[in-house]
Formats: structure tokens, C-alpha cells, sequence
């Protein structure tokens, strides 16, 4: 008799003795106790994409003022305004600029001690600062021509209003 052209057994179907092994169960990781960061009204991406898209160079027009409540508004002359408007209480504006572990060393804050009764608090970036608190990529921008870098970013926080203005430089 001429030899068969089935497939041979794998040797999976050959070993019914064997028991079936066992799915892969994760074990449920217990979540570290989140500190409270605050709230603000734009999250750490919104507000890198914010300073990113100020940085941009374009063909016909400069970027315009980011604003919170007039975010369509545009320019009326095309010149920039590299202004950042938002929502932040003394909570975030601590754990984003004062706190954070992602800063090789810690920013000047004048004035050092402040609190939700201070009238205006005020941190000054540098270029590589500013890299390490929002990402590298983000304080770079500009077309397939030139490319603009952020040379300095100012914060201007107001506790008692809990308003944030971010003041940018090319």
C-alpha cells in the first residue's frame, strides 16, 4: 500500500495523558495611592501640544494667542502672540512646577513660599528646562525650512484666581 499524504499527528493530539496546560492569569496589580496633583484645565499633553503649535512656522500666517475662553479667535494681523491661558489651582501649579520628579533640579519660584492666598507667583524657564518638564519634542517647531526652538517660557500664576499664563519666547 502506498504511503498516506495526511499530515502527521502533532505530538499535542498524540499525548492525551498529558493535562491541558493552564491559561496565563495576570495578577492585578495593586495601584500606588495617586498623590493629589490638583486640577487644571488643560492636561500635561494639552499643554505641550499648545506651546508645539506656537512654535510653528506657517506659510501665510503666525500662530495666534491660545485662549481658553476665545480658542478660535485669530490674530487680526498675524503677529504672534505667544500667550497660553489656563485654569489651575495652587495643587497642580505645586506638583507640575515645583514638585515634579521629571526636573533634573528644581526651578526658581519667587516667591519661594506662596500659598492660595499669594497674589502672583512666577517661574522662568529655560529651553532645556522647559525640554524636561513638557518633553523635548515639544519645545522644538517650524516647518521643512527653518526650525524654531523655544528660548524661554515664562509661568505667571495667580492663586487667588487660580488662572495660569504662560508666556512664551522663540
Amino acid at each position: 500500500m502506498p504511503p498516506s499524504r495526511k499530515r502527521a499527528s502533532s505530538p499535542v493530539e498524540v499525548s492525551d495523558d498529558k493535562p491541558a496546560k493552564k491559561a496565563r492569569t495576570t495578577t492585578a496589580k495593586s495601584k500606588k495611592a495617586s498623590k493629589d496633583v490638583g486640577a487644571c484645565s488643560l492636561t500635561k499633553k494639552e499643554i505641550g501640544d499648545r506651546v508645539k503649535s506656537s512654535l510653528a512656522l506657517e506659510k501665510y500666517a503666525w500662530p495666534t494667542t491660545v485662549d481658553i475662553e476665545n480658542a478660535d479667535r485669530r490674530s487680526r494681523y498675524g503677529i504672534p502672540r505667544m500667550r497660553i491661558d489656563m485654569k489651575m489651582d495652587t495643587a497642580f501649579f505645586r506638583s507640575f512646577f515645583i514638585d515634579n520628579n521629571a526636573l533634573d533640579s528644581p526651578l526658581a519660584v519667587s516667591p519661594a513660599d506662596f500659598d492660595a492666598a499669594s497674589p502672583v507667583v512666577v517661574v522662568e524657564l529655560n529651553h532645556g528646562q522647559a525640554g524636561e518638564l513638557l518633553g523635548v519634542s515639544k519645545v522644538k517647531g517650524g516647518n521643512r525650512y527653518s526650525t524654531t526652538y523655544l528660548a524661554a517660557m515664562c509661568a505667571v500664576f495667580r492663586p487667588r484666581d487660580e488662572r495660569c499664563t504662560l508666556w512664551l519666547t522663540v
